[in-house]
């Protein structure tokens, strides 16, 4: 009984762990940002990230952020512009890096921001 539970506890923390790789955020200026004709907020760290959509404010869509949250992100990202300060985008996307995200495409699985920092 006790190899079974360990077996299962050993099997839940790889699954855990694993589902933890897939998450990741990027950091840095906020070099570009902007907002497409169908509400898609565009945006690039300088020195992190490719200009990408993260969020959109018109539509949810593909997005994981709903379009009210998406507003508050842009005027966020915005301030931080204005004031050379640093932000943190949180995503949730298997196979990319911050250098390699799909360029002009949307990432949906933007989560979080932090900052300005």
């Amino acid at each position: 009984m006790k190899h079974g539970f360990r077996t299962a506890m050993a099997v839940a923390l790889s699954l855990a762990t694993q589902a933890s790789w897939a998450n990741y955020s990027c950091t840095g200026l906020v070099d570009y940002l902007g907002v497409d004709q169908g509400g898609a907020v565009v945006v690039a760290l300088k020195d992190a990230t490719p200009i990408h959509k993260i969020c959109s404010i018109g539509a949810q869509g593909s997005f994981f952020m709903l379009p009210t949250a998406c507003k508050t992100v842009y005027a966020t990202l915005l301030a931080a512009k204005l004031s050379n300060r640093s932000m943190t985008v949180f995503y949730n996307e298997n196979g990319f890096t911050c250098g390699a995200l799909p360029q002009w495409e949307n990432v949906p699985g933007v989560y979080f921001i932090q900052g300005p920092n």
